[in-house]
Order: C-alpha cells, then structure tokens, then sequence
C-alpha cells in the first residue's frame, strides 16, 4: 500500500527538478491518483515560469534573497491561503438568491463558449510567416519535444506525429490559462503553411467531450485524455491539411 504523502516542500522540490529519480516516480504516482496536488503542482509550474521571464530582465547579478524564486513562491502561497480564508468567510454570509444568480450567469456563460478557442486564438496569433522566432524551444526533434512538455505537464499524452502527411515540428511555447500552465507545438510543412497542436488543464468551463468546430478558415479538433484537453488546429481551406484532419478524427480518444 502506497503510504507516500508529500510535504508542501516535497512538491516545491518536484517543480524544482531537485527530487532523485525514486522520489520522482513516487510523487508521479501519488499526482495521478490526487487530482488537487496535480492542480497545484500545474500552478507552481506556471508561477516558476513567470517568474523566470520576470528575472531575465533583470542585470546578471547576484540576486536578493527577496527575489529567490522559491521565497516569491512561498509568500504568493501563503497570500493565497489569506485570501482563501478571506473568500470562506464571506461565502458563509451569500444567500441562496446569490448563488442562483451565479448559476445562471454559468448557464449563460456555457451557452455562448466555444470549446478550446484559445487554441484557435493561439494559431491565429503564432503561426505566421514568422513563427520561428516566436516559439520558446525550437527544436525539430520529436524527443526533445516530449521532454519539454513532460517537464510542465503530469504525464502529457505522447506527441502526435504528422510527418507521414508532410508535416514536422519546429518548435513549441508555453502559453498561461486560467487554470495553468498550456503549450502549443507548431508544425510546418515544406510549403510554410502550419498545424498547431495545443495542451491545457480543464477550467469550470471546459466540460465537454471530443468535438470539432470550424471557426473562419481555421478547423478545430479537440478531446479529452487523461488530465488535459487537446486540440489540432489546421486550415480548413487548403489540401495538405486534409489528410492530417482525416487522421485525426476515428483516432481522437472519446470522453
């Protein structure tokens, strides 16, 4: 029986790359089976990259204890709790007229979202005549892909493959959601033109199964699998994305 229970600093340690290779996979099987320890291992992953961009602004000195990453991330944490406590407090004092009134403004929300826009706004924005100079990593290389994703998200499903349909990665960035961290990697045929494949965490909002929508020129495929939704955007109006939205379709995993 796995008794393994991580302390706070266990699970500063793990986002830190600082745990040996037993601790790591008893913390991997420990996220898997405990969905808000995942969730808050997510954060510090999206609050640590933050930070980094943060800092590499600043001049290559040595840094005050008062900027040490993991110090920020201990006093955001416990702000947070602060708050929390704040926000349980006042929930005690809503009345159920409150809490109708919220319900209905979900329903309302829910009937006009469109399911994982931002990863058709992300195609929109990244894969341009210029999209190598806007990826975080690039890389051609399908391994070093994996590693990277591996290194922001608990067991992310493996990457697709499209070189059989003229298509290969040239790169990937991380991008921020209102539950954590995302990632898109783009990838580029000979002719320029680009699919973009997107992972992020489920929000309140995202409570949907495998579907697609096509939005303008821009075709959106998507599902659920394991902790994350996917999404492959392509054009919907040219031939050499066809077969790669013919490949995806019957093999998308089903909700």
């Amino acid at each position: 029986m796995n008794t393994f229970s991580p302390s706070e600093h266990d699970l500063h340690a793990y986002v830190d790359g600082q745990l040996n290779q037993a601790a790591c996979s008893n913390m991997e099987l420990y996220l898997d089976s405990h969905p808000e320890a995942a969730r808050e291992v997510e954060q510090l992953r999206l609050q640590a990259q933050q930070l980094r961009t943060a800092l590499e602004a600043l001049p290559a000195t040595a840094l005050p204890p008062r900027l040490d990453p993991w110090r920020i991330r201990a006093e955001l944490r416990a702000r947070r709790q602060r708050h929390m406590a704040i926000a349980a407090s006042l929930v005690l004092t809503l009345s159920l007229g409150t809490l109708g009134g919220w319900q209905l403004r979900d329903m309302s929300i829910r009937k006009t979202y469109l399911p994982m826009a931002d990863a058709t706004q992300a195609y929109r924005l990244f894969a341009s005549a210029d999209m190598a100079q806007k990826v975080d990593l690039k890389t051609s290389a399908p391994a070093e892909l994996q590693s990277w994703l591996n290194q922001h998200f608990v067991q992310a499903a493996p990457l697709p493959d499209f070189s059989a349909y003229g298509f290969k990665p040239m790169g990937a960035r991380l991008m921020a959601s209102d539950k954590g961290a995302a990632a898109m990697v783009l990838y580029q045929n000979e002719q320029g033109q680009a699919i973009v494949y997107y992972v992020r965490p489920p929000g309140e909002l995202l409570n949907f199964g495998a579907g697609n929508r096509q939005d303008g020129n821009l075709l959106t495929q998507y599902w659920r699998q394991g902790r994350y939704f996917y999404a492959v955007v392509s054009r919907a109006d040219t031939a050499a994305a066809l077969p790669v939205q013919r490949a995806i379709e019957p093999n998308r995993p089903q909700s």
